[in-house]
């Protein structure tokens, strides 16, 4: 840890360090559902909250190792022991752990490579993409397989090459560092083995290796294995080998291919359309660049077997590459690295100056954004009702239900959702029941619906209310936006209190009439216009 804060670019990681920290406070929910199903769901299942039931096929199909949902576990367990019981700063402690771990191996990677870049501006380049591209560090707090087999990955080649640069028998401990972080990569994300053939290969080839290095590297390798085997026997109750399960299910039977195939270089436009153009072009082509000039370098190695295998296989999604982002990263930087030493042509200096503002636009859009809207929303229920049993009106279907699986992992113990099909069925069940109080999930921001003897206030909306008046090409009545609702029983007093509001009464009661939004409807429509909140108004 000195050797960041007392390095050249100490000010440099400290900026990125409060970048990613803030990135893991906003950044609520998750990139792909499968960050949340298969890891914070089988916490779940595992604390004894989420129903076999409710959890995705592959818990059944036992294709997923249970490495990175035992560490949650691990967490929550922990947490529990002082108090702490909230799913939500459950999911915030591990976002600040991702965090913390992804920027602490990527500066020490960082200053460990620096030397292989030149002039001062490569070096800054460097840095500065490892940290500060728009994605990173979004990226870097996610707590997903993803993720977490990109920061053992990467710390296992820390290790190898400060192993390569003095060979010496003290440093022998970091091949054992390094086999461990491997094996546990592999269990984190199975198609990491691509980019550990590749550097296994480049040990061989390149490094030469002696053999007895070697084989320190795959017996500490192995006992990584082991234990994540057991980790397996422990989650699904018996001896399971879930790699061999998910060949068979994904490849041999082709299970994967049901969410959809693609060709070969389908990477290559998935790459341009969401790393944003001109952005995505230009680091595609330093990546080529890199390549080209590092082509025994050890990135080199991993990332192109490892891009050759999800080339191969039918499925292909971007999150798939995630893994070998700093190694992406490191040769695109060689590209930079290779222009520098000649000078940019007006157009070239142009292009590179309008992707640099773009990226930083991008950068703190993607700090403050939530990942999934949905959880904030939860966040909303859980806190609106700690206590008292409240129960949500759903249309269509239940607030709990993302892509048809059951969400456990955020549900508050006090919110009971019944699901009505539309305003029918929700009039219908008020004047049964004729609830004091209840909530309604509506999904669609313009609908305000009026039922017969109650008054109806929003109280948790994504958006501010005054949005819904820029309403370019009518994009409001198309938006899906979750909005809840309160519906109380309208009282009469207040209605003739309001009545009497409106009789025009003497000239300084009426001046200050305009000035008490409660009694005044006119007021309280143009102040929650300018998106006032209900709470200053309700006052």
């Amino acid at each position: 840890m000195n050797d960041i804060f007392k390095s050249p670019y100490k000010n440099i990681f400290i900026a990125g360090l409060f970048i990613f920290l803030i990135t893991a406070f906003f950044s609520v929910g998750y990139f792909h559902a499968d960050e949340h199903f298969q890891i914070l769901e089988f916490c779940n299942y595992k604390l004894g909250k989420s129903p076999v039931s409710d959890l995705p096929w592959e818990f059944q199909a036992k294709i997923r190792p249970a490495l990175l949902p035992a560490l949650g576990y691990s967490i929550i367990k922990i947490l529990n022991s002082i108090n702490i019981d909230n799913p939500f700063t459950y999911s915030l402690i591990f976002r600040i752990i991702t965090a913390l771990l992804s920027w602490f191996i990527t500066c020490k990677i960082c200053l460990l490579v620096i030397k292989d870049f030149s002039p001062d501006k490569g070096k800054f380049y460097f840095i500065f993409l490892s940290l500060f591209l728009w994605f990173i560090p979004f990226t870097s707090v996610r707590f997903s397989s993803e993720n977490y087999s990109s920061i053992t990955f990467l710390s296992a080649i820390y290790f190898i090459i400060r192993f390569s640069d003095n060979d010496s028998i003290k440093n022998i401990f970091q091949l054992v560092y390094a086999g461990l972080l491997l094996g546990f990569s592999f269990f984190f994300r199975f198609q990491i083995g691509f980019a550990i053939i590749g550097l296994g290969l480049w040990i061989l080839v390149i490094q030469k290796i002696e053999w007895r290095y070697l084989f320190i590297l795959l017996i500490s390798g192995f006992c990584a294995i082991a234990f994540c085997i057991y980790l397996d026997f422990w989650f699904y109750g018996k001896f399971e080998l879930t790699p061999i399960n998910y060949f068979f299910t994904n490849i041999i039977e082709n299970k994967a291919a049901d969410y959809g195939t693609h060709p070969w270089w389908f990477y290559f436009n998935l790459f341009i359309m969401k790393a944003i153009p001109p952005i995505s072009i230009i680091l595609l082509v330093l990546f080529c660049v890199g390549l080209y000039k590092k082509s025994t370098n050890i990135f080199t190695w991993c990332i192109v077997p490892f891009l050759i295998g999800h080339f191969a296989v039918g499925h292909k999604e971007i999150r798939f590459l995630l893994p070998m982002l700093f190694c992406f990263i490191y040769l695109a930087a060689t590209g930079i690295n290779y222009f520098m030493i000649r000078k940019f042509k007006k157009i070239e200096h142009f292009i590179f100056v309008i992707a640099v503002g773009l990226n930083v636009v991008l950068l703190i859009f993607m700090m403050i954004t939530p990942a999934q809207e949905a959880i904030n929303c939860y966040k909303f229920l859980y806190q609106y009702a700690p206590k008292k049993e409240m129960v949500l009106l759903c249309k269509e279907k239940n607030v709990y239900e993302l892509l048809n699986l059951e969400v456990n992992f955020y549900k508050s113990p006090t919110i009971k959702c019944i699901v009505l099909k539309d305003d029918l069925e929700i009039s219908n069940y008020l004047e049964k029941y004729k609830p004091d109080s209840i909530l309604l999930l509506e999904r669609k921001f313009t609908s305000d619906n009026q039922y017969e003897g109650y008054d109806n206030k929003t109280i948790y909306c994504p958006f501010p209310k005054w949005i819904i008046h820029v309403n370019i090409n009518n994009w409001v009545s198309r938006a899906r936006i979750w909005k809840i609702q309160e519906l109380r029983k309208f009282n009469n007093s207040r209605h003739r209190e309001l009545k009497l509001s409106l009789v025009p009464r003497q000239p300084l009661s009426a001046l200050v009439s305009l000035f008490e939004p409660d009694r005044n409807p006119t007021c309280l429509g143009f102040l929650n216009w300018f998106g006032v909140p209900d709470w200053i108004t309700n006052y």
